[in-house]
């Protein structure tokens, strides 16, 4: 077989302009759907990639000492991290030094992915692209797939001379990009400088007993058994898990590249399930003062399939497989969240403090974000995956030396797609040709501007799948039988003319629109978008946390909000905006 498409157009990068010709003969097109409904638009490839690389080909050399024309980026992603933050108002969150970040840059409070799950999301932001170009909707598609020669936010930066490094989870996990790096860091193995290396993530011997011949990946983890218990309080140092050795990692790789410009990207796993943390963490919080969920009932008039089955928490071995999760049980899984918050805040304020001692953070930009939002127990749901806000909202910070918002927080509307514009420009890199989403360097200038008139997220129908986006195997139906049948009659009877397994697992998609004030999601069969299959409408002003769906009371207005959706998220855009790829 011949070489992956990617690879073969980094050889035509080296190669020079005579072979150019040979890439621009391809195009990425936006699938259908998103042409008609989305607003979505061929990406012509042609002379936008002529013009970016003739900057490549002129450009500085491969990781040239950083200047002030060419600052550094740290690019921090944490997995299932919602704005659970000081910085976004969370007082019983402890997390002062994301909180120090956020002083030093700009706090993005209305912030959206395109797609509330790890896979889709990442592909999103890393590419530029909506889920409709990228056609990556679940855990094990990886983005190259649909998209073989698009150039990725650290494959761009990498191509314009910077040695870009990773470490950790950036990429969905098994779904890694070497074109985009110039260097992928190697840990420290597990097990040193802490002498038991974790089994499946946990430490404690009971936790581990059971799990020593259960391989991450295997059919028994599939189905939803061998997991282990949804929480760990160990302990032991910072070391002994994943994320304090991807922090010692890339603390590493920033000594080491003094002479270098770099773009390093550091993915932190917590606070994703299981809620495993150093036992210093949970001694942060009291748990008898932590204020869970106050919305636990579904929404009034929500329709089932937007709701989430929380199948990612149930699978764990200590969790009901059916029925409610009580209220200790749910205080004590919060604990668990924000105890790992706080690990991974620990983790941060060392790198950012590494940044400082050797003379970098006053030339580098800084970006942390949390790849989707989480539902802690709001509307019965423990999860991503799902099209309400607390899912679609994320965090996002990013502090630019020198920008004069720097200090404050920016309300305007933007998306995780808004990110790689964003550091191009901080960066002056040429944006890429095939960009779906706008700098938002004028909002780090002035944070009070107003900006997209709409967001826009999307989500498979949650209440069937499991928690990587794809439909249920056999053995995980079988195991979450009870629920699963409960969910099932439900839909039927919302959908009794037309119900099949097959389509709500193939073809039903929630397509959600927030604006200033309202938040839509169409229900629809991808098959014929014209006909919803539920409509969901929540106001903002009077229902900030998406207890009511006044869709059924309010027709004019979900007239009005799906003819503004079906405009698509070209029309969103801030008119004093500077233009973007057509």
């Amino acid at each position: 077989m011949g070489q992956p498409r990617a690879l073969r157009y980094e050889r035509l990068v080296a190669g020079g302009l005579e072979k150019l010709r040979l890439l621009v003969k391809s195009d990425l097109a936006a699938p259908q759907f998103a042409k008609t409904v989305l607003g979505g638009h061929r990406i012509a490839l042609k002379l936008g990639v002529l013009a970016a690389l003739v900057f490549v080909f002129a450009g500085p050399a491969s990781g040239e000492a950083p200047s002030a024309s060419r600052p550094n980026v740290l690019f921090i992603a944490v997995d299932d991290l919602r704005p659970e933050l000081g910085c976004y108002g969370v007082t019983q969150a402890k997390t002062p030094n994301i909180d120090r970040l956020a002083k030093q840059g700009v706090v993005f409070t209305s912030a959206y992915c395109q797609q509330p799950l790890c896979n889709p999301t990442r592909a999103s932001l890393l590419t530029g692209l909506r889920p409709a170009s990228t056609g990556v909707f679940h855990n094990k598609t990886h983005f190259r797939e649909k998209n073989p020669d698009v150039i990725t936010l650290p494959q761009h930066f990498k191509n314009n001379g910077y040695y870009t490094m990773t470490i950790g989870k950036i990429f969905h996990g098994g779904l890694d990009d070497d074109p985009s790096w110039s260097e992928k860091l190697r840990s420290t193995t597990l097990g040193q400088p802490y002498p038991v290396k974790p089994v499946n993530g946990y430490q404690l011997p009971e936790n581990r007993k059971g799990l020593e011949k259960v391989a991450e990946g295997s059919k028994k983890e599939d189905s939803g058994e061998g997991i282990g218990p949804a929480t760990e309080c160990a302990d032991v140092p910072d070391q002994a898990y994943r994320d304090g050795v991807t922090a010692d990692t890339a603390i590493a790789g920033i000594r080491n590249s003094k002479n270098k410009t770099f773009f390093l990207a550091v993915g932190f796993a917590k606070p994703h399930l299981s809620f495993i943390a150093p036992k210093k963490y949970w001694d942060l919080y009291d748990p008898a003062k932590l204020v869970t969920a106050k919305n636990s009932d579904a929404p009034k008039d929500a329709p089932p399939i937007g709701l989430s089955s929380s199948l990612e928490l149930r699978a764990r071995s200590d969790m009901p497989k059916d029925g409610p999760i009580s209220e200790p049980v749910s205080r004590h899984l919060l604990h668990g969240y924000l105890a790992c918050v706080s690990y991974i805040d620990e983790q941060v304020g060392r790198i950012l403090s590494e940044l400082e001692a050797n003379g970098l953070a006053e030339n580098t930009i800084v970006v942390l974000w949390g790849d989707h939002g989480y539902q802690l127990g709001e509307h019965s749901a423990w999860g991503k995956a799902t099209t309400f806000e607390v899912c679609a909202r994320a965090p996002l910070i990013v502090s630019a030396p020198g920008r004069a918002g720097n200090g404050k927080s920016a309300n305007g509307l933007v998306e995780f797609v808004d990110v790689y514009p964003t550091l191009c420009e901080l960066a002056h890199l040429p944006l890429p040709p095939h960009l779906q989403g706008l700098s938002t360097v004028p909002l780090l200038n002035d944070p009070s501007k107003t900006w997209k008139s709409a967001a826009f997220t999307q989500s498979p129908s949650p209440a069937l799948r499991e928690w990587a986006g794809r439909p249920l195997d056999a053995g995980m139906a079988k195991g979450f039988q009870p629920l699963m049948e409960q969910v099932t009659r439900k839909i039927q009877a919302m959908d009794p003319d037309d119900y099949s397994l097959e389509k709500y697992n193939q073809h039903v998609t929630g397509y959600s629109m927030r604006t200033e004030r309202h938040r839509l999601t169409y229900w629809c069969d991808d098959r014929k978008p014209d006909k919803p299959l539920a409509v969901e409408v929540y106001d903002h002003l009077n229902d900030p946390n998406e207890n009511t769906n006044i869709a059924p009371q309010s027709p004019e207005l979900v007239q009005q909000l799906t003819r503004q959706w079906q405009d698509g998220w070209r029309k969103a855009m801030p008119v004093q905006a500077s233009a973007i790829n057509p």
